[in-house]
């Protein structure tokens, strides 16, 4: 019997390992023009770092409200039909909208366009992996946290490989590239990666569900609720959610170029890729808990340091820091799983309905802080690092959250 439960347990983990490198090479596409991208809307803004922060925040913006109503029903609809279709679909609709952006390099609205829709599908292929994950490890919540660290890895790795290619091709070239990548990736999981929702788990979309306030359903129960309020508060935070802030923080403060910023991004990637083999490694050796207030500990000293950051030696040292708490936010959406489940909701709907709620705050996490720069940095005024001051705050408020929600580490 024994024997028979390791080889189940080593099919999973060979089961995950395929959407691990799927991930990989699906952020490999989509960071490839974090380096490029800001400098192309700086040239069409003839220069301009404040009207580019409040272009790039917008558009960051809007792609949060597009999430709003899209998180919902992609979570109901992996529910009923599977997490392989969208993990399929969403990098084809990335590849199209880059391949506008080649076309037709100096037009805003394209621009818009792409930053809008492709941001919402990072979201719309993330969901259905670590749906895929939780239908395989569910039953295991520290495994199962494990697992997501892990993924996190090769998301590293895709923001590690990506930035550094795209710097080095600079401008509409890394927009071809990562399109064609996109198609990789689906390529890659349509012949690689199996389906995971078993047929007794599929739940039946209902149009009635899908609303832009599905994440209410988190908040009817008092611990489920806090930890989203948690998950919330972390993800001022969130890479994907700064990235824009740290490359004009890094042209204004450090005048960096297109390479120099690639060489940071692709820095952060390796970090990424630390961070999610040392976080696995925590989890397995302490407990959830411990490893939610270590790495938002670690998060809010490597923000700090970033905000004071007037060198690339002093930006580095911060970025070293940020190592430890990329993963903040595992054991947290670990736990949702736990308490969601609880609440008869599906796997995906879960991380949907978490999704809903942070695209709430995405809407503000940009127009936020590229305001805050632009306020900053003008006038007269000279504190750049603003933003990451506020971050560390945030991050503090969620540790308190978190131990308000007091989620229990029964059958763990």
């Amino acid at each position: 019997m024994k024997c028979r439960t390791d080889d189940d347990e080593a099919k999973k983990e060979e089961q995950a390992k395929r959407f691990f490198i799927g991930f990989g090479i699906m952020m490999t596409a989509v960071t490839m023009v974090v380096p490029t991208r800001a400098p192309m809307v700086m040239q069409i803004k003839k220069g301009d770092a404040a009207a580019t922060a409040k272009a790039m925040g917008t558009m960051s913006a809007i792609a949060a409200l597009i999430e709003l109503f899209l998180n919902p029903v992609m979570g109901k609809l992996s529910d009923e039909y599977g997490r392989k279709a969208f993990l399929t679909v969403c990098p084809l609709i990335s590849a199209f909208l880059h391949t506008l952006v080649v076309a037709f390099p100096l037009s805003l609205p394209i621009q818009f366009l792409d930053r809008m829709i492709s941001g919402a599908m990072i979201f719309g292929y993330l969901a259905p992996t670590h749906a895929a994950l939780a239908d395989l490890f569910a039953s295991n919540p520290r495994k199962l946290a494990g697992m997501i660290a892990t993924s996190m890895q090769y998301f590293g790795v895709g923001c590690t490989v990506g930035p550094f290619i795209g710097s080095k091709l600079g401008g509409v070239r890394s927009f071809f590239v990562s399109a064609l990548t996109f198609v990789a990736t689906s390529l890659y999981v349509n012949t690689s990666v199996g389906e995971t929702l078993l047929p007794e788990k599929k739940k039946k979309f209902n149009v009635t569900d899908i609303n832009p306030v599905s994440f209410l359903r988190l908040f009817k129960e008092r611990t489920l609720g806090w930890l989203t309020i948690t998950e919330g508060l972390q993800s001022f935070g969130d890479y994907v959610n700064i990235y824009d802030i740290n490359n004009l923080f890094m042209i204004k403060v450090l005048n960096y170029g297109p390479p120099q910023i690639g060489n940071f991004a692709t820095a952060v990637g390796v970090t990424q890729t630390l961070g999610g083999k040392t976080s696995a490694e925590i989890i397995r050796r302490t407990s959830l808990k411990f490893s939610t207030a270590f790495s938002n500990f670690m998060w809010i000293l490597g923000m700090a340091m970033m905000g004071t950051a007037r060198n690339t030696a002093q930006a580095f040292l911060a970025l070293a820091i940020w190592t430890f708490g990329h993963n903040r936010a595992t054991p947290v959406a670990t736990y949702l799983q736990k308490y969601g489940d609880k609440q008869k909701m599906g796997r995906a709907e879960i991380i949907a309905a978490s999704g809903n709620f942070k695209a709430y705050i995405k809407v503000v996490i940009p127009l936020l802080y590229s305001n805050l720069f632009a306020w900053a940095t003008s006038g007269g005024r000279n504190m750049p690092g603003l933003p990451y001051f506020v971050i560390c705050g945030l991050t503090a408020l969620s540790q308190v959250t978190f131990r308000i929600a007091a989620p229990s580490d029964e059958d763990q």
